[in-house]
């Protein structure tokens, strides 16, 4: 008797566990499958491109509280690095190893800084459009050609994509998925997959070596989302470049607990990890950059909100004027 009470309990634990169980799976699939990154923070895109890795608070979480980025720390100045491969002087990039056909001919060279990068050749596709007429771009073309619809022609196909119209040939970039260019072609019935969509890469490793190395964040201008955007150009450290530090911040919260660090404290390698980088200089998260001590920093707000690279902005017209600022 008292053992078939014993195993009825057992069962009965056991299915609560399993039920458990199944409840947190379900609960984190549906998280990660409702996870929207615009409404994260931090320079996303740019920090997946470079192929740093995102720590999270909690498994299931949609945001990372920062990125793992410790293999940039390891590149030598006298290589070249791409899409997770190693290059030489001298070496060139195949063609099959990059999706941008727009890049052509990308060799490692030592550049003028001594930093090894990568030299493209540059594609000439300027030419006149009759009216009437569009620019169809294939996804595996840097140019694209010159597409004149006719009554009896063939480009009667059309996509309805965002409330828009395309026809067939046009590209269009879907704004559920900002980070593709996509192609009006036969057969598309809104999937934005292959072979109608191809990803746009901002070309981070490809163009911007030295400012990896140098620790110089991307800056965006104020209409652009951070997460998802490519950068119009990079923010380096000057001599005339400070924190707007000397206050306490809280680090980690820890339930009924605060971790607090002054700025700059170095000897815990934990926090460490939680802090921005700029150059030489180290960043507490919610601590911000001077502005105005170069061209590149008029009117750029940057903040650190996710480590290691501070999230840097240009700001509206409305709210800073960028002919004002000191003499450089």
């Amino acid at each position: 008797m008292n053992r078939t009470i014993r195993e009825s309990a057992l069962r009965g634990v056991l299915q609560a566990f399993l039920q458990i169980c199944l409840c947190l799976i379900l609960v984190s699939t549906v998280s990660a499958k409702h996870c929207d990154k615009t409404q994260c923070k931090g320079p996303i895109r740019y920090l997946e491109e470079l192929k740093c890795k995102p720590i999270y608070d909690k498994p299931g979480d949609c945001c990372a509280i920062r990125y793992d980025c410790s293999h940039l720390s390891r590149r030598s100045k006298d290589k070249c690095y791409f899409n997770g491969k190693t290059y030489n002087i001298g070496q060139i990039i195949k063609d099959e190893d990059q999706s941008n056909p727009c890049n052509i001919g990308c060799t490692c060279k030592r550049s003028y800084a001594g930093i090894a990068g990568f030299t493209c050749a540059v594609a000439e596709c300027m030419f006149p459009i009759r009216e009437g007429c569009f620019l169809g771009k294939s996804l595996d073309s840097c140019c694209g050609r010159e597409i004149c619809p006719t009554d009896d022609s063939q480009h009667k196909m059309i996509c309805e994509v965002d409330g828009q119209t395309y026809m067939q040939g046009m590209n269009f970039y879907p704004m559920k998925d900002p980070d593709l260019i996509c192609q009006c072609l036969p057969g598309y019935r809104g999937e934005n997959v292959k072979p109608f969509c191809r990803k746009i890469d901002c070309g981070t490793e490809l163009h911007q070596a030295i400012e990896i190395y140098n620790k110089c964040p991307p800056v965006f201008y104020s209409d652009q989302k951070p997460q998802d955007s490519c950068p119009l150009q990079h923010r380096c450290q000057n001599k005339d470049d400070k924190l707007l530090n000397g206050r306490i911040v809280p680090i980690l919260s820890v339930p009924g607990v605060f971790l607090l660090e002054m700025i700059n404290n170095k000897n815990n390698k934990f926090i460490d990890n939680n802090k921005c980088k700029f150059g030489n200089l180290t960043m507490e998260i919610g601590d911000e950059l001077n502005q105005a001590t170069d061209y590149s920093s008029v009117c750029v707000r940057c903040v650190c909100e996710v480590p290691p690279t501070p999230t840097c902005q240009r700001l509206p017209d409305n709210e800073c004027d960028v002919t004002n600022h000191p003499l450089f």
